[in-house]
């Protein structure tokens, strides 16, 4: 049955910010959990520990689902599955870029700030696929947003880190999402449809982990030691249950009563409150290259955003 109620623009908004605060704690969720699962297996194998983290993040997020809503199956439909599998698709190779980059040296603020380039890349998708015409204010940020990458870290010497490239590549990912969000939720029932994405992205990273270097070496006697480690059980409790089932249900739920880049602008507070976060974990030091990469990743966010933009 799908859901007729009217549009609602600033409740909307409420419950996306509520969903950005969610998702700025859990870049530190996940770099807190992968360091428990390198803690047991070590350092050399991030693609499989980033991919085995995911699985169980989505298959507890899965399982938890039904629980919470029991009469999802009901809801079931040509509709929620497709797009439900098309948003798992982006979803899972957005997580796994992001996971994977932060395994590989960049900070919970740092990749979030990177990670916040889809809203510079998402107009410039929506040329390359749509043909809308991006407005101005994307092209002016452009240049911010490269030279914000390449200096958020300090001044590079060999070109951006393999962790950096990995969380921009997340950062385009994002952007295909947020315009297959867009394009399959309207009249759909959204929490069916979400629970074909979290077990779409369950089966994805399984897969992702199996075929990775040392993913099938990890099912030794070696996971007992890491479910006695608190870490684990805790990020992995906020992010299946917290950041993936209840978010994504809002997103799912409310991004379709706004724009896809009205979305853009507010999720680009993600950034800001996970660098925040992070830092009030003791987890990064405020540093002047983090401020200014930071910074020039924010200006081109609304130069993108504000610059010739038609009112409304």
């Amino acid at each position: 049955m799908n859901e007729p109620q009217q549009p609602r623009p600033m409740f909307a908004t409420l419950m996306l910010l509520i969903v950005c605060t969610i998702w700025a704690g859990a870049f530190s969720a996940l770099k807190i959990g992968g360091e428990a699962v390198e803690h047991v297996f070590g350092r050399e194998i991030p693609v499989a520990t980033g991919a085995f983290f995911l699985c169980v993040r989505f298959t507890l997020a899965g399982l938890a689902m039904p629980l919470a809503m029991p009469r999802i199956f009901r809801r079931l439909d040509r509709r929620a599955i497709t797009g439900g599998v098309a948003l798992g698709v982006c979803f899972s190779a957005h997580m796994l870029l992001q996971v994977v980059g932060l395994a590989t040296g960049v900070s919970a603020g740092e990749s979030a700030f990177l990670t916040a380039l889809f809203v510079v890349i998402t107009p410039l998708l929506q040329f390359a696929v749509l043909r809308r015409v991006p407005r101005p204010g994307v092209l002016v940020g452009v240049p911010f947003a490269v030279a914000g990458a390449a200096l958020i870290k300090g001044i590079p010497q060999s070109g951006l880190t393999l962790g950096a490239w990995l969380s921009v590549a997340a950062a385009a990912a994002y952007g295909v999402q947020i315009i297959v969000t867009d394009r399959v939720t309207r009249d759909v029932n959204t929490n069916a449809q979400t629970f074909v994405m979290i077990w779409t992205c369950a089966a994805i990273t399984g897969l992702a982990l199996l075929l990775a270097p040392g993913g099938v070496a990890m099912f030794d006697g070696r996971l007992g030691a890491l479910a006695q480690d608190s870490r684990f059980w805790l990020t992995e409790g906020y992010l299946s249950v917290i950041s993936t089932v209840g978010a994504l249900a809002l997103v799912n739920r409310f991004q379709r009563e706004t724009t896809p880049a009205r979305a853009a602008v507010l999720f680009t507070v993600v950034p800001v409150l996970a660098a925040v976060i992070s830092i009030a974990l003791g987890r990064e030091p405020v540093t002047e290259w983090l401020a200014l990469g930071a910074g020039l990743i924010l200006i081109a966010n609304i130069c993108a955003q504000f610059i010739g933009r038609r009112s409304v």
